[in-house]
């Protein structure tokens, strides 16, 4: 190994440390992130203007543009109409109407940047119903927050319109350009593994759940605070939402490049009113827009000076050069399913995806199938309160304790696992 290589290898556990330990020193992923693309532009190993370059980098326009636009469609009373024809639908039966709430959690997971933000709005009206129908809110929290945290991202909208540019962002950095993700690559292969969530949730999950006294109905959701759009503006927070969606979709086209498309929708919601400007800025999640960049001007560094080539050899060297795309996906799905149980989902799938290209890169496959797996791992989350910020959150709604969790969680694990492991290699084979 090579001088370059130590000092990008040292900056690559640097990330994988920092994620991991930043709680307890007091600091957070973005500054550990942006910690790391400082240190990467007086290494010499890339020119300072090409890290300086990632910071406007396409994907990260795009990404801060959609999350705005999101935050316009939150702004609207969608979600307070969706829950409230929801209850009307059910006509007092439990098993429809909880039905009815995790089919609008599922449709809030995916137009909505945040599982916590989807969790604490939702969580309160199901709460509600409950004691209308009689029910304790613990036997329905988890079902909800298992939709919240396994779903996000599965249809091609709000963050899931997002997720194969940043993929594309790091296929291009680790340059294994032979491979690209497409707008609907992670609904192919997801979807199967979101109904199956789905329907355990409704059906199965609540007979796994505790039925126990909550404080869930006294929760306030933080929307509800703000005063409602006048009818024009909320027009308009639908309108530009659904117009910036179909542009992504069909930007190629129309001849524009998505980040355009994004921004775009992004300056309609402060021009026309939808949004005001400091809400514009609260709702960008620098620390995510930071992780990106921090990948990127790491991740340009090993493959300037070799090691990302050494790192990729050694991963499939140790798979022993097999060409069984299941196993390949096997692997790349429950290391990481583990580890998030442990540290935040978000802080595993950064460490992992450079691991993922770099091992397809060396094995010569396709490593569209082993990201997704990746990110339908991250979000098996739900084991532990340390696998995201949104598990404490159904924890005190539903009032239960760390067995509980093991004791609710374990099956619909492993039948995420099997599902998401057998279908997304079959449709992306590895070879």
């Amino acid at each position: 190994m090579t001088v370059q290589m130590y000092i990008c290898l040292g900056l690559f556990a640097f990330l994988i440390l920092g994620y991991v330990f930043s709680g307890k020193l007091g600091t957070t992923n973005g500054v550990i992130a942006l910690t790391a693309t400082v240190l990467t532009s007086f290494t010499g190993i890339i020119p300072a203007a090409k890290v300086l370059a990632n910071f406007a980098n396409a994907n990260v326009l795009l990404i801060t543009g959609m999350f705005i636009v999101s935050a316009g469609f939150n702004r609207t009373q969608a979600v307070k109409k969706l829950s409230g024809a929801v209850y009307k639908i059910a006509g007092g039966n439990f098993t429809v109407m909880l039905g009815g709430y995790l089919l609008v959690t599922f449709l809030l997971s995916n137009l909505i940047p945040s599982p916590v933000a989807v969790f604490t709005i939702v969580s309160p009206l199901l709460a509600a119903s409950c004691v209308e129908a009689g029910v304790s809110p613990s036997k329905v929290m988890f079902p909800m927050g298992l939709v919240v945290v396994g779903t996000c991202g599965v249809l091609p909208m709000g963050t899931g319109a997002v997720m194969f540019a940043q993929q594309n962002a790091y296929l291009e950095s680790y340059e294994y350009t032979e491979y690209a993700m497409t707008l609907l690559d992670p609904f192919k292969g997801r979807i199967l593994s979101a109904v199956l969530i789905i329907l355990f949730a409704i059906f199965i999950a609540p007979k796994f759940c505790p039925d126990h006294e909550t404080n869930a109905v006294t929760a306030v959701k933080k929307a509800a605070e703000r005063e409602p759009l006048d009818p024009f503006h909320e027009f308009l927070g639908y309108a530009i939402f659904i117009v910036t969606t179909l542009g992504l979709v069909f930007s190629s086209k129309l001849g524009v490049a998505n980040w355009q498309v994004a921004m775009c929708g992004a300056v309609l919601e402060l021009v026309l009113g939808v949004l005001k400007p400091k809400e514009a800025t609260a709702a960008v999640p620098y620390q995510v827009v930071l992780l990106l960049i921090a990948a990127l001007s790491v991740g340009g560094a090993m493959v300037e000076c070799g090691l990302g080539d050494l790192i990729g050899d050694a991963l499939a060297s140790a798979l022993g050069g097999t060409r069984n795309g299941y196993i390949i996906g096997a692997a790349f799905f429950l290391i990481p399913f583990v580890l998030t149980q442990f540290m935040q989902n978000q802080s595993v799938m950064n460490i992992f995806i450079p691991i993922v290209i770099l091992t397809c890169k060396s094995l010569g496959c396709n490593p569209v199938g082993p990201l997704i797996l990746l990110n339908a791992a991250c979000l098996t989350a739900f084991l532990t309160p340390s696998a995201t910020a949104t598990v404490p959150l159904m924890m005190e709604a539903g009032n239960y304790s760390q067995g509980d969790l093991l004791k609710m969680g374990w099956l619909p694990s492993l039948l995420i696992c099997i599902a998401s492991v057998v279908v997304t290699m079959t449709i992306f084979p590895a070879f």
